[in-house]
């Protein structure tokens, strides 16, 4: 794995990256910069493009920005922004603006907008902000389906029964079938059954997509009440209804997922792993058919080891960790480069004074010793005497295919 530096000013707080890679090959880095986690006294949305793959970073061209003077007249505060690529080579860059102060004010209606803007060279210059309509919900995610809606995630808080102490995170998603210029929704993630270990709300929010090649959407959670694990719930009418969320096998996910398909047709996603006061990069890949399943998959199964094995089709790699005495990183983004490798964006703290963006090129072989399509598992059991011949023949048999493959055919929702 080979990690560069996309943006450091030690002087400014550089936070909650993402990254699309146009039609042109062209990456495009989008990030927030201001002087600490929450977007005060001033918020700018960055915009760096680089034409090697990732290698060298372009100038920061400020897309959108709010100064600390317009912040003080109740303009609003800048806060996560998303881009997307699309199929008709525009990008597509989302941010939601915060128009209160407090968090008690944000358990209130109406309390942000989540502003769209657009480019159609590439990145080198944008046109908007256009207001969406959508002023119920924060921290962002888009994407372009096949059937060419546009789908958005947000996620609305509200109080409990205690107010404040107890306050409510509901994951929504909203979708569009005129590229962006009304929406509908919001379209409510249910809650899972039963109760949080911690006795607290559950707090679905941040989720991101991946479209299955039969269209269904799987929706990726960060969950905050009990904060053991990412959820993921299924919708097969492009994102109207929910299904009953089932917990994934993302480890403390307290992150916001990006997520999206390999040219395999595995998903991908990067995400915070917060455990204690650790903040780290974590990489968690499935094949569809996982995608599909919850965890574990029927009662009694993770308790027998060769059933597990045979059935699950995951991995996780940690892809970095934020040694900083106050740890703050983990929103990130990725794409896949034209040669298989993943370049992934993530905003981290470490041996910094502020935050600042790091870029990884991530091989397969950093994180899988196996081809790209299947993940497979191969115990050296008593009753497989040929442990090492059938190691070797599976990874054989597996090249094979993926040297069949013609990866210029994207599949849905392809990063």
């Amino acid at each position: 794995m080979q990690t560069l530096t996309v943006s450091r000013n030690d002087e400014i707080y550089e936070a909650f990256a993402d990254v699309a890679q146009a039609v042109d090959g062209t990456l495009v880095c989008t990030y927030r910069e201001s002087m600490g986690h929450s977007s005060r006294p001033f918020s700018r949305i960055i915009v760096r493009r680089s034409f090697d793959r990732g290698l060298t970073w372009g100038p920061r061209q400020v897309v959108l920005e709010r100064t600390e003077e317009e912040a003080a007249r109740g303009l609003g505060r800048l806060n996560c922004s998303r881009i997307t690529a699309c199929a008709d080579g525009s990008l597509l860059l989302l941010v939601d603006l915060l128009l209160r102060e407090s968090f008690e004010e944000y358990l209130e209606p109406g309390v942000c907008m989540n502003l769209l803007l657009r480019s159609r060279d590439h990145g080198a210059t944008w046109e908007g902000p256009e207001e969406t309509g959508m002023t119920e919900g924060i921290v962002p995610s888009i994407k372009e389906l096949s059937s060419g809606d546009l789908i958005v995630g947000l996620t609305e808080q509200w109080p409990g029964q205690q107010g404040a102490e107890d306050y409510v995170e509901v994951q929504t998603s909203y979708l569009s079938s005129d590229r962006g210029k009304t929406w509908d929704g919001p379209f409510k993630v249910p809650e899972p059954e039963g109760a949080p270990l911690t006795g607290l709300p559950w707090r679905l929010n941040e989720g991101d997509f991946a479209e299955l090649d039969d269209g269904t959407l799987v929706f990726y959670l960060r969950e905050d009440g009990e904060r053991l694990s990412g959820w993921k719930s299924l919708s097969r009418d492009g994102g109207r209804t929910w299904s009953m969320p089932v917990r994934t096998q993302m480890m403390h996910c307290l992150g916001r997922p990006s997520v999206g398909r390999l040219r395999s047709g595995e998903v991908a996603v990067t995400y915070r792993v917060s455990c204690g006061l650790s903040t780290s990069l974590g990489l968690y890949v499935e094949t569809a058919a996982e995608a599909l399943r919850g965890f574990p998959i029927r009662p009694g199964d993770a308790a027998d080891p060769e059933n597990y094995s045979r059935q699950t089709e995951a991995r996780f790699a940690f892809l970095d960790n934020d040694r900083a005495l106050s740890a703050d990183s983990g929103y990130s983004g990725w794409v896949q480069l034209p040669d298989g490798a993943l370049y992934v964006v993530n905003y981290v703290t470490d041996d910094a004074p502020r935050a600042y963006i790091r870029g990884y090129v991530v091989g397969r072989q950093d994180w899988y010793l196996f081809p790209e399509g299947a993940i497979r598992a191969n115990h050296p059991m008593s009753a497989n005497p040929r442990y090492y011949e059938k190691a070797q023949e599976m990874a054989t048999e597996q090249r094979r295919w993926a040297d069949g493959q013609d990866w210029l055919r994207r599949v849905p929702t392809q990063k």
